[in-house]
This record gives structure tokens, C-alpha cells and sequence, in this order.
């Protein structure tokens, strides 16, 4: 079972028996069989007929509508859980602020980790004295974290940490015609942020269809707040695996599969007209998130203005090809999973650290470990 994305402009799905025929002006020029599928991603101007809608909800294939830039319009999906009873857990649990506060440090504690551990590496080639010192700095934080006396002190560490491992990931691009001087977002400034947009929104795709199987509710998360419309709980199960994310986008830059010539950059006539279309990825420089006063000026969230004399960059069509195909290979690709003892797909991954959360969330297990990979 793979997923599948389309993102040929002004094409057509419709049904041929157990098949999906993707058309260009009438011509068919792709088809894909139903049974071989389980999830199906369309990018920008995709039509489905009325018999494939009919096809993918009978073979309950999770089809999701996304922008050509990877935010997220609708979801056609089947497959709703019947499980009330985890659904009223997760809320009491809400409640317990003990579960939210631990559940909050180990999510932190599981990204962070991972982010240490990409620079670690790196350093041992690199031998940078700042990024000693950052790596040090983050050891100590990760410690002081886990004495925490609340989630939003939570958070607040989340950001520093987050603006130290982003203030050095930049030393990790060994392709000179690629520069990043930060985390920036909404719009993303430079192809590097733009790699990095485009990468959380599709990691968002694929952790939220997993909630939904699991029978989560994929508003009410513990580490990250309640919000109208914000997915929380896909948030909260996202954070362990965005620096996989951040890894793939350095493997595509260093192998040089793109070039800065594979994006595009456009002008807003207003700021307004780029939050319609950017996808809300919370991401680690989000200052919705509530960060303390105290810890403010440590944290790196407040970014430079938009300003409509400053294009904002995408990838373009050859480049959105490029990195879906090295999304859905690096999703495919097997790593030691612990808990089962056994070496698992990625996107299993993600589906079993659901489950794991959805036990611990019913006192099947005592507590969440969040996934790092050794």
C-alpha cells in the first residue's frame, strides 16, 4: 500500500472499474489500481469525477484536496473509529494536569533529543567552537526542561531550544548556492524555508490520517493549545518527527537534487492573502503558542515583517516532483523500531507511536516514549 500524489495541473480522475484513470484534455495519461493504494494526495487544480469519489470512499482510500504549496483543503475520508471510549479518556486526561505536564516534556524531550543528535553528528566533522557551546547549552536545557513545573514552561524551553538547533542548522548545507539564516515562515523567504514549510505540511498529512485511524480526537492535544482549528493533537505527534523532516530536506540539497533554480517566488499584495495560503504547521517559532515572559528573550519567535516589496519563495513544479518522491521514499524506509524489536517503515512508525499514545492515554501502558532514532 503507497501513497499516491497528483500534481498535474487541469487533469481529471475518474473510474475504470477497480482503476483510477488520470486524464489530461480527454487523453488518458496515467492509471493506478485502487487496491494498491491507501492514501492519494491532490495537489492544486485536480478534478475528481463523480465515479471516482464513488471508487475511493467504496475502497476507503484517505484522499486528501492541498494546495499546490502543501496546505491542506479537504480530506475525503471513510474511516472515522467508532471509539468513544478513548475519545472521552483523551479528554479526561486533558484535565489531569500532572498526564498533560509529563506528556509535554517527554514529546519535547523526544524532539529534542533527535535535534541534538543531527548537530552532534555533524559536528564531529564540522569541530565549529559556536556549535559546541549550542550543543552544550541545549544538554543542559533538555535537563533543566524535565524539572518543569508547567506546560507552558514547557514550551518556552521548546523555543529556545528550537532557536538554537535553527541558528546552527544552517552549518549542516554544503551546497554554496543554498543560504539559511533562520527558521521563517509564512511566507517562507528562501528555498531552504520553503523545503522545510513544504516538508511539515506533508508530515501533517500523514500523521493526522493516522490519528483518525487510531479514533484520536485531532483537536485536543497536551502540548500544544487548544485552539480553533488547530489540530493540537496531530501537532503534539508531529514534533517527534519533524527533525526526520528537517534531514531529508539537507539530503536533497547536499546530493544537489534541487537547485535554487527549481523554485518560485512570488509577490502578495497582502499579508492577508498569504495566510490564505500558507499551511498552519506550528511551526517551533510560533508565538501563538503562549511562550513565558521570562523566557522571551531567549526565545527567537518574532521574525522580521512581511514586506510586499519582498517576494515570498516556493518550490515550483519540478522541485514539489523532486521532494514528493523523496518524501514518499524516505516514509517507506525502514528504521529500528524498539518497542516492537523489529525494524518498521517510517509512516509505521508514526502509526504505532499513535497507538502507543492512545494506550498510555487508557493506562495500558504507564508512559509515552517518544520516538528517536539511534
Amino acid at each position: 500500500m503507497r501513497t499516491v500524489a497528483i500534481t498535474e495541473q487541469g487533469t481529471r480522475l475518474r473510474a475504470e472499474g477497480k482503476f483510477l484513470v488520470l486524464e489530461s484534455e480527454g487523453r488518458a495519461i496515467k492509471k493506478l489500481r485502487t487496491h494498491d493504494i491507501e492514501q492519494l494526495l491532490l495537489f492544486g487544480n485536480v478534478e475528481l469525477s463523480a465515479g471516482a469519489i464513488a471508487l475511493l470512499t467504496r475502497t476507503e482510500i484517505d484522499t486528501v484536496f492541498l494546495t499546490l504549496r502543501g496546505s491542506f483543503r479537504a480530506r475525503l475520508w471513510t474511516r472515522d473509529s467508532k471509539n468513544v471510549v478513548l475519545r472521552c479518556d483523551q479528554w479526561r486526561r486533558a484535565g489531569d494536569d500532572l498526564f498533560t505536564l509529563d506528556a509535554a516534556k517527554r514529546i519535547v524531550l523526544g524532539k529534542a533529543t533527535y535535534q541534538r543528535q543531527i548537530l552532534l553528528r555533524a559536528q564531529r566533522g564540522l569541530q565549529d567552537p559556536a556549535l559546541a557551546d549550542a550543543l552544550t547549552r541545549m544538554r543542559v536545557l533538555i535537563d533543566q526542561m524535565q524539572v518543569a513545573e508547567s506546560v507552558d514552561a514547557v514550551r518556552g524551553y521548546e523555543g529556545i531550544l528550537a532557536a538554537l538547533y535553527f541558528g546552527h542548522f544552517g552549518k549542516l548545507i554544503n551546497q554554496g548556492e543554498f543560504q539559511f539564516q533562520g527558521r521563517n515562515r509564512r511566507p517562507p523567504r528562501d528555498p531552504v524555508n520553503a523545503m522545510l514549510s513544504f516538508a511539515y505540511a506533508l508530515l501533517l498529512g500523514v500523521v493526522e490520517a493516522e490519528v483518525l485511524r487510531v479514533g484520536l480526537d485531532p483537536y485536543l492535544g497536551y502540548f500544544h493549545a487548544p485552539a480553533r482549528g488547530r489540530p493540537s493533537m496531530v501537532l503534539d505527534l508531529m514534533e517527534e518527527f519533524r527533525p526526520t523532516m528537517d534531514q531529508l530536506v539537507l539530503r536533497i540539497i547536499n546530493r544537489r537534487q534541487v537547485g535554487t533554480a527549481d523554485f518560485e517566488r512570488k509577490f502578495a499584495e497582502s499579508y492577508e492573502a498569504i495566510l490564505q495560503e500558507e499551511p498552519e504547521d506550528a511551526d517551533p517559532y510560533d508565538v501563538e503558542r503562549g511562550i513565558p515572559a521570562v523566557l522571551d528573550e531567549e526565545q527567537a519567535a518574532d521574525q522580521e515583517p512581511w514586506r510586499p516589496d519582498r517576494p515570498a519563495v516556493y518550490l515550483g513544479q519540478t522541485g514539489r516532483k523532486v521532494f514528493l518522491g523523496e518524501f514518499f521514499r524516505r516514509m517507506r524506509e525502514p528504521v529500528f523500531y524498539p518497542p516492537r524489536g523489529q525494524r518498521l517503515e517510517l509512516r509505521d512508525v508514526i502509526r504505532q507511536q499513535c497507538y502507543h499514545l492512545a494506550r498510555v492515554i487508557q493506562g495500558e501502558e504507564p508512559e509515552y516514549q517518544a520516538f528517536v532514532p539511534k
